[in-house]
This record gives structure tokens, C-alpha cells and sequence, in this order.
């Protein structure tokens, strides 16, 4: 935003020569700041929205998961079962 104002006022000092120009020198100036800070910012944006939706996203699978239960034992072999008992025939 200093360019805004700056490029005015370097022009006004002669900074940029004298004629016509100046004039173009000092319009092109001022437009490639204003587009430099244009585009700074946005890319500031954008990469720290991408920041932001990876940590939430890093955050997300960490406390939505369940807690992890042990797997099911499976039943004993038969040979350690007890031996059935008869209906008393």
C-alpha cells in the first residue's frame, strides 16, 4: 500500500525523470505494487487456508477414532473342552 502513496510522491520529486515519461514510468510503477501486494497476500492466504484445513484435517482423525478393542479370542480347541455328559441313559 506505501506504493499507492509513494508512487505519487516520487513522481512529484522527480524521482522517475521529467515528461511524459515520468508520468508512464510512475503509473507503472504504482500498478505493479498495488498487483505485488495483490498477489502477496493472496497467496499468504492461500497457503495458510491450506495450513489450516491440514491441521484440522490432522486433528479430525485423531480424536474421532474410537478406541481400538482387542480382537475377539477365539473359542478353545475341543480337546480342552470338558467331556459332555450323558442325559443319564
Amino acid at each position: 500500500m506505501a506504493v499507492l502513496f509513494g508512487g505519487p510522491m516520487l513522481w512529484a520529486l522527480g524521482v522517475f525523470g521529467n515528461g511524459d515519461d515520468a508520468l508512464h514510468r510512475t503509473v507503472i510503477f504504482t500498478l505493479a505494487g498495488l498487483w505485488f501486494f495483490v498477489g502477496t497476500f493472496y497467496v499468504i492466504g492461500w497457503a495458510l487456508q491450506g495450513f489450516i484445513i491440514r491441521q484440522k484435517a490432522a486433528e479430525e482423525e485423531s480424536d474421532d477414532m474410537p478406541p481400538r478393542r482387542p480382537a475377539p479370542s477365539a473359542p478353545p480347541p475341543p480337546s480342552s473342552r470338558p467331556p459332555a455328559r450323558s442325559g443319564g441313559h
